[in-house]
């Protein structure tokens, strides 16, 4: 059977996953897949808040809770009441976490590296800007039913 785009796309985001779940720095740093994905968040955007890391994430609201709670009870998240909306909070990484994160990201980039290393520049260039054109594409239309 011969598989279709779609087919290969889940396959692909599949495989990354995998990989990416079984980086030697989780099990080093004890964190799971989610947590580090919290990490790696709230790191690129320092003083989100928990909706939006919810968002962010595509996680609901009480999962992204228990991890905030999780992290922030280790030391590797902060969190600050934000400014103008008291029920709210902002997350921050400590210093502790951006040890971890700068580990993760390390090899987070080697997966990439190997994934895309049977493509020349070209190629992978290529393949960015036909991904960012798709990804355009879907966020310029609505989701059927949505």
């Amino acid at each position: 059977m011969k598989e279709t785009l779609p087919d290969l796309l889940r396959e692909l985001t599949l495989a990354v996953q995998l990989h990416l779940e079984q980086m030697p720095a989780l099990r080093e740093l004890d964190l799971a897949p989610f947590q580090a994905r919290v990490l790696r968040a709230v790191g690129l955007s320092p003083g989100i808040s928990q909706q939006e890391l919810a968002q962010a994430t595509q996680r609901d609201k009480a999962q992204v809770a228990r991890a905030i709670k999780q992290l922030a009870e280790r030391g590797l998240l902060h969190r600050e009441a934000h400014e103008s909306d008291w029920r709210s909070q902002r997350l921050y990484v400590t210093p502790q976490a951006e040890r971890a994160r700068a580990m993760i990201e390390e090899q987070r980039k080697a997966v990439f590296d190997n994934a895309f290393s049977e493509l020349d520049c070209d190629e992978q260039a290529q393949l960015a800007a036909l991904l960012a054109r798709t990804l355009a594409t879907l966020r310029s239309h609505p989701a059927p039913g949505g």
